[in-house]
């Protein structure tokens, strides 16, 4: 491969967006997820004290959204930690989604 067909692979593998362009995206995405996390624990703990109830629907989407995460980064990286975090943070998300679903039937 010459320096253009090098130059070309990597235009077409960024989308044409330089590399500030992509760090700052993957930053305002890891702000925004931890901002979800924060309005979900805040709106979690209120039912808790408001209402004394656990709602499993907000463990349901904080697992979900930690679970996919985890499985995106285990297939890219195929790195053991990666692995066992995704089939933890799943584990978790199952459950919760079934507990959420119990909650709802009772």
């Amino acid at each position: 491969m010459n320096k253009e067909d090098i130059l070309k692979a990597s235009r077409n593998e960024n989308q044409n967006k330089d590399i500030y362009e992509l760090e700052i995206i993957g930053k305002a995405q890891r702000i925004g997820g931890l901002i979800a996390l924060l309005v979900t624990f805040a709106l979690m703990l209120s039912e808790r004290l408001i209402f004394d109830n656990t709602n499993y629907g907000y463990f349901c989407i904080i697992m979900s959204a930690g679970a996919g995460l985890w499985i995106y980064k285990a297939v890219k990286l195929k790195r053991k930690h990666e692995i066992l975090l995704a089939a933890l943070w799943t584990v978790m998300g199952i459950y919760s989604a079934v507990m959420a679903v119990l909650s709802f039937i009772r």
